[in-house]
């Protein structure tokens, strides 16, 4: 038996409201219907009229609980998945926020900024190739033609320069002496 995809859909259709009961069983608050809609897409994409209707032109009601009971745990799964805060939580937050970490913390990366940015261009350019990107120092030798050997010691001065400079200030970061980077 032929039927189109309009026909079989509207006699799945005819069964919603056993369709929704039937979500509702998996406790899926107020998405029940959300999730009998998803179901209709389902069918419509992944099954045709030969599993979804037998020979006597009845809905297999089988195969459409199983659809709903995946979607549903399908739901229930990511919904699982996601952190939740109260409202009330969420107001306290603000009170312990960690505002002064943070402007610490960008504090410091911009003196260090500012501090690469007086340096050669060379310097500067080999630094920042080096910290901002993925690449090796390998990547870099290969890539430059510059002499692994010669990066090496240039970054490792690099790094002495930056850490001799910005030692107290990370320190201070440490030890939430923040008032004291300057």
């Amino acid at each position: 038996m032929e039927l189109s995809t309009n026909k079989w859909l509207e006699q799945v259709a005819q069964h919603h409201k056993e369709w929704v009961k039937i979500a509702n069983l998996y406790k899926v608050d107020d998405y029940a219907e959300d999730i009998v809609q998803e179901v209709y897409i389902a069918l419509f994409k992944y099954a045709d009229a030969e599993k979804i209707i037998d020979a006597k032109g009845n809905v297999r009601k089988g195969y459409v609980f199983f659809t709903i009971k995946s979607l549903c745990f399908q739901y229930l799964n990511k919904r699982n998945k996601i952190d939740k805060i109260g409202i009330d939580t969420l107001f306290n937050l603000s009170d312990n926020s960690n505002i002064d970490e943070h402007k610490a913390y960008n504090d410091i990366c911009l003196m260090i900024d500012q501090e690469i940015d007086n340096w050669h261009w060379y310097d500067k350019k080999l630094f920042k190739l080096y910290r901002d990107t993925d690449m090796s120092m390998r990547d870099i030798a290969k890539e430059t033609n510059i002499s692994l050997i010669s990066i090496f010691h240039s970054i490792k001065n690099y790094k002495e320069v930056l850490n001799t400079k910005f030692i107290n200030d990370y320190q201070d970061y440490i030890n939430n002496d923040y008032n004291n980077i300057y």
